[in-house]
């Protein structure tokens, strides 16, 4: 008897402590919540960090305060984060890029492995330029010249093993042509080599090239969605020249391992219904980006299809990220 009233209040202790947990995630967030940016300051997912964090702090009663932690190619930010505390407090804001980090030589951030997917906040496709002077003003009319003149294409890159860099490849792979990157120090040069003519070709984010395109002082041949984009409704797809061809950047929220799923249901559902609001979607349309909608079964699987889409174009073009 003696020894059964100990075990009797260890078993009633153990029922209170479970019943309590739910109580204390509801509870979520009862204070500050730190949003991590990867990058530094003022560049479009600093500025998307801002817009979100603001309209979450309304909505969740509590502050959220943005955290620029750049360097090693986003994986300060992200390491950061992955080490952090799981109690939804500390939240990173990633980029598509960011899973390229899986696929380095020696990787120390693999996004399906060490962080837990939220929700997508916005998204967009990538955009297929060419300069005004090229010999092509169409993606067909780039394919068939392309066949008929291998390696005589040269398309500028923001970098070597970046996006800009293995989209090049994917659409040389898919097309059946041979293309000759260059790269250049940034997005901005990439764009002022394009112009110049030092190259005939780029892909780069729909964001930097809007005006440019409505200048005239490039050509948008393509963009690279599943649909076509509501910036420039007119403009083809990729994929409906080249049937599979599928590629957006996006910008979305993840949390440590061992994040509660209820306070992961809950940043979901309050940053869905941030993305849903008029006057997001105006700002979000301003720097030609489409609100996200995902959930995080949803996100988790765009992320490892990226990274097994990216990881077998480095094998095929035998680019190794160091």
């Amino acid at each position: 008897m003696n020894i059964a009233k100990p075990a009797c209040r260890f078993v009633l202790g153990m029922v209170a402590w479970w019943c309590l947990v739910p109580i204390c995630s509801a509870a979520f967030p009862d204070k500050p919540i730190r949003l991590v940016v990867p990058l530094a300051a003022g560049g479009g997912t600093d500025v998307l960090a801002r817009l979100l964090g603001q309209k979450l702090s309304e909505r969740l009663g509590q502050p959220v305060i943005i955290d620029n932690k750049p360097g090693a190619n986003q994986l300060i930010g992200g390491d950061f984060v992955a080490k952090a505390q799981p109690d939804g407090y500390t939240l990173l804001m990633g980029g598509s890029s960011m899973t390229l980090l899986a696929l380095s030589k020696q990787p120390r951030l693999d996004m399906r492995r060490d962080l837990l997917p939220i929700t997508i906040f916005a998204e967009t496709p990538y955009v297929v330029l060419a300069n005004r002077d090229a010999p092509f003003k169409t993606l067909p009319e780039l394919i068939a010249y392309g066949r008929a003149n291998p390696g005589k294409v040269a398309y500028g890159t923001s970098g070597t093993g970046g996006s800009t860099h293995l989209l090049g490849e994917y659409l040389a792979k898919m097309a059946g042509i041979k293309m000759v990157a260059v790269a250049y120090k940034g997005s901005g040069p990439q764009t002022v080599g394009l112009m110049a003519g030092e190259t005939q070709l780029s892909i780069d984010g729909i964001g930097a090239s809007n005006q440019l395109i409505r200048e005239g002082r490039i050509v948008l041949l393509a963009t690279s969605g599943s649909t076509r984009t509501s910036v420039f409704p007119n403009v083809p797809t990729v994929a409906e020249t080249l049937p599979g061809f599928v590629a957006k950047g996006w910008y979305g929220v993840q949390a440590p391992l061992g994040t509660p799923k209820d306070v992961i249901d809950k940043l979901h559902l309050a940053i869905a219904a941030i993305a849903a609001m008029p006057d997001v979607q105006e700002k979000l349309s301003g720097m030609s980006l489409d609100p996200g909608k995902s959930t995080p079964q949803d996100y988790a699987r765009l992320i490892a299809g990226d990274v097994d889409r990216w990881g077998g174009i480095l094998r095929d073009a035998g680019i190794v990220l160091d």
